[in-house]
């Protein structure tokens, strides 16, 4: 068999380039820290690290959508705290009108508190979230939940719409809350047993007019009218403490999750910076072979056997 010499060199040539290519390879690995640089490396890999991405952007997304529901309600939780102190100083007010031995000019003093509390509460029920929108609009996010009139009469101007985010497998939770739910209208019995709806700020007001003025009536009624609203917004808050266990316990459910899926994705995806170097040594090495060898074999000539 007889060996030309171009063969020599088209042999020589094509193992040099393949572990060249080897080589070049495995540095753009090590550039990339990855160990798959196009799809076609690896079609079932590559499939998979793509389903992977798209799990965790899912978690990661959902996570991001119940953390601004957590900034939302932790919000919500300082609003309706402050609102209960101030039902309940008011009621201590309100029962110390309610004392006979009250001189009216003590009551008049004990009315200036009670409306400087009232006034207090109007703001907390205009609280916004760390984003500017108001807590207790419904969906009308941008427009401030109470407004007070030219005569002092507090309109709600939010909507009774209440939408909910998921928070786990089919549950979801309240997003948004309508502000008379939170600061709800009270329900007084009358003497023939039919019952009047009143608003929230509008009772507060008769009871001030009525510790103000002296009336005993309308200072009983008024502490009956506190002890509803009291009850309603403890319900809020309650409220407000279920949903912050849900969501949290969901966060940590996603939050695993996606650990998982990265944990996943790194194994597949990741360069071993250990196996790369020494791949790399390696080839190098054989490369410098592969040339010196060459270079050793196209130096040769039938005269240098002649010659020896």
């Amino acid at each position: 068999m007889k060996i030309s010499t171009s063969f020599l060199f088209d042999r020589a040539t094509e193992r040099m380039s393949k572990i060249q290519n080897k080589l070049a390879t495995t540095q753009a690995q090590l550039a990339e820290s990855k160990q798959i640089l196009s799809p076609s490396d690896a079609p079932d890999q590559a499939a998979a690290i793509q389903r992977l991405k798209g799990e965790v952007e899912r978690q990661d997304s959902h996570m991001r959508t119940l953390d601004v529901a957590m900034r939302r309600y932790t919000a919500e939780e300082t609003a309706l705290s402050a609102s209960n102190d101030i039902l309940i100083r008011l009621k201590e007010l309100g029962l110390q009108a309610a004392n006979d031995t009250l001189a009216p000019d003590d009551r008049k003093a004990v009315s200036v508190e009670m409306k400087a509390l009232r006034d207090q509460l109007l703001s907390l029920g205009n609280t916004r979230d760390d984003s500017g929108n108001y807590l207790f609009s419904g969906t009308r996010v941008n427009t401030p939940a109470f407004a007070e009139s030219a005569n002092g009469d507090v309109v709600y101007q939010g909507d009774q719409t209440q939408t909910r985010i998921p928070a786990g497998v089919e549950r979801t939770v309240q997003f948004t809350r309508a502000g008379t739910d939170v600061f709800s209208r009270v329900v007084r019995e009358n003497p023939d047993r039919t019952t009047t709806s009143v608003g929230f700020f509008d009772a507060l007001d008769q009871m001030i007019d009525g510790v103000n003025s002296s009336q005993t009536g309308k200072i009983q009624q008024g502490i009956a009218d506190l002890i509803q609203m009291h009850n309603s917004l403890t319900l809020s808050q309650a409220q407000n403490g279920s949903d912050q266990i849900v969501v949290q316990s969901q966060l940590d459910v996603l939050s695993e999750t996606s650990l998982r899926f990265k944990s996943t994705l790194s194994e597949i995806e990741d360069l071993d910076y250990t196996e790369a170097v020494t791949r790399m040594n390696k080839e190098m090495t054989a490369m410098e072979a592969a040339m010196s060898s060459f270079a050793k074999i196209s130096g040769l000539s039938l005269f240098d056997y002649i010659r020896g």
